[in-house]
């Protein structure tokens, strides 16, 4: 079995490893990493014989049987069907409302409608985008030469010298070479906005694996903690409604939402650089987080430049704008308004009681000045002075008792802010059915993480009772019987309300109580399929062959060649899905495609 393999590594690395960690690993790793492929080349006698015995025994239970279907005859067909029309394209709505169908020119004339516009977007052919990347590699491979750490043997020391650390540089170089070995182009595709009359569409660049993917994987995990330290940076739900918790409003106060419009493609790429660098440079902002301002200054630099994509045959550079889908979009843009919008709110603080912004969608309390003239005139300044920043605007709802804002509803009642779930009228709830060849654990997870959504942003018990009885009545649709769901529920509401009273110490506590357990356990890694084992069958092989052998001693008693013995009292099966339906209808390559061609709309284009 080729999981195996995987799992006999990792027991000769538990083992090779065992004992006192090295102060040398007790450093944080970088989020980026290569996976290392070296394994050690031996165990202790009494791993490999029980491991020789646990692989024997579960290979037993695992032999290749034919199998039904969990899709009936006429579901075969229609799927059978969608997959080889190349005519319709099965896109995905905007805010998880579910996959839409359209046809494959409608998708290219949406598309182009984004693409076409010349103010953002150039058209070039194949030759001139190629000759783009291969200009932003050399760009990508002289930062790693400036700003690497200095090399042995290098005569001359370079000024920027150590200004990205050596595992990121060579990170950022393997990923660099393995682009050009696959595909280093990045794609554009879109998302449809059905909850928009009329209809509207969200242009998304996907960018794993192109180009300058390594580089902004880089700067977003240099730039996070700056936007995370934001006067009005919050990190989800769960943060602003703690937030929220701690807050009362003034009695004349009012609460409104406020958006960008298209802010990603509307930030001015030039404007932001000139923003970013003043902020980088800044000596306050050097002594509070660790950067070479030089080399990160020069690498966002690279990323804005470097948005050259495909959409089906045709090829495209974003000359203006961040292209949403990259990885420091999100914080390159919490940063970028954040400058003004502090001084702002901070020359509107009479009239803001509470404010804060989630990248693109802003929330605050308004004040009502003494008299109507002077509260709407307040009320117009201010959002002329959000208004003025590098031609990036906002819209605004009315200041009312209560907004929907993320995915809550907000609203003042008697001088308090109470919250409620806030569910979208046209969401499909397509919550997995059960004949669905997911593992047990799917269903047991989506029970217990929508529960302890409910129970942590709604302020009344009723608006629980509701949520929670209109989600058990939305499984029960999807196929899912009381009797089976009754237990899971229960058990997630006594989860979920014990957590709700846990002090943030016992939180922190049991967070550090997990994280050493997890230095105790193994993964077995598999791909699920119903007519597999269970995975009880395989802990009690794991037990029996492994931990606990009849007539021999623990596992965690066993010692390495150092003498330590061997941290390890747990499995855990890991469990991974074959393809899906969403992989099967992936459409964001749609250059794969016969017939259409995005090319054979150009001219259409060019005579609008």
């Amino acid at each position: 079995m080729e999981n195996m393999t995987r799992f006999k590594r990792d027991m000769y690395l538990k083992s090779y490893f065992a004992g006192p960690p090295d102060p040398r690993q007790e450093r944080k790793r970088s989020k980026l990493y290569l996976k290392s492929k070296w394994t050690p080349k031996s165990a202790p006698s009494q791993v490999d014989s029980r491991l020789f015995k646990f692989t024997e025994e579960i290979s037993e239970q695992f032999k290749a049987v034919s199998a039904t279907s969990n899709l009936l005859p006429h579901e075969l067909k229609l799927l059978s069907e969608l997959i080889s029309n190349e005519n319709i394209v099965i896109a995905q709505a905007d805010k998880g409302l579910g996959p839409c169908a359209v046809t494959l020119e409608q998708y290219i004339r949406d598309g182009l409608k984004h693409l076409g516009d010349k103010r953002n977007y150039d058209i070039l052919n194949e030759e001139a985008a190629r000759s783009l990347l291969y200009n932003i590699s050399e760009e990508i491979t002289r930062w790693l030469k400036e700003f690497e750490p200095q090399r042995e043997g290098e005569k001359i020391r370079r000024a920027g010298a150590g200004g990205v650390n050596e595992n990121d540089a060579n990170y950022i170089r393997v990923k660099l070479a393995e682009s050009w070995a696959s595909d280093p182009f990045a794609y554009f595709y879109l998302t449809y906005k059905v909850h928009k009359d009329p209809l509207k569409t969200r242009p998304v660049v996907s960018t794993c694996g192109c180009i300058s993917y390594a580089l902004g994987q880089w700067v977003d995990m240099m730039l996070q903690p700056m936007a995370q330290a934001q006067r009005s940076y919050f990190k989800d739900s769960f943060a602003l409604k703690k937030l929220l918790n701690t807050y009362t409003p003034p009695a004349n106060s009012s609460i409104f939402s406020f958006d960008a419009v298209s802010m990603y493609s509307n930030i001015n790429s030039d404007a932001c650089l000139i923003v970013m660098t003043e902020y980088l440079r800044k000596e306050t902002t050097k002594k509070k987080f660790k950067y070479h301002p030089d080399a990160l200054i020069e690498a966002i630099g690279i990323i804005l430049r470097s948005n050259v994509m495909k959409f089906g045959d045709i090829f495209v550079k974003q000359t203006s704008g961040v292209a949403m889908g990259i990885c420091p979009a999100p914080p390159l843009a919490t940063l970028f308004f954040a400058f003004h919008e502090d001084v702002v709110f901070d020359k509107w603080k009479h009239c803001i009681s509470f404010n804060r912004r989630f990248i693109d969608d802003g929330l605050a309390v308004w004040l009502h000045q003494s008299t109507i003239e002077e509260d709407e005139k307040c009320w117009q300044a201010f959002q002329d002075d959000i208004n003025d920043y590098h031609g990036l605007k906002w819209t605004f709802t009315k200041r009312e008792k209560s907004v929907d804002f993320m995915d809550m509803k907000i609203s003042i009642q008697n001088n308090e802010i109470v919250t409620d779930l806030f569910e979208k009228k046209m969401a499909l709830y397509l919550y997995i059915p059960p004949h669905s060849a997911h593992p047990p654990g799917v269903l047991t997870g989506l029970i217990m993480g929508q529960v302890f959504r409910i129970f942590n942003l709604c302020s009344n018990v009723k608006d629980m009772q509701r949520h929670i009885l209109n989600f058990h009545d939305r499984l029960c649709r999807r196929g899912y019987s009381h009797k089976d769901l009754l237990p899971l529920f229960e058990k997630a509401a006594k989860n979920a309300e014990a957590f709700k009273n846990k002090s943030e110490e016992e939180k922190e506590r049991e967070k550090i109580q997990k994280e050493e357990a997890a230095k105790k356990r193994i993964f077995l890694h598999l791909k699920y399929h119903p007519n597999d084992p269970k995975s009880s069958t395989i802990q009690r092989l794991f037990k029996n062959c492994i931990m606990h052998p009849p007539g021999q001693k623990p596992f965690n008693e066993i010692e390495n060649d150092d003498g330590h013995q061997i941290p390890l009292e747990r499995l855990t099966v890991c469990y991974s899905t074959h393809p899906n339906l969403g992989a099967l209808f992936s459409y964001r390559k749609i250059c794969k495609r016969k017939g259409l061609k995005v090319s054979s709309f150009l001219n259409g284009l060019k005579e609008d």
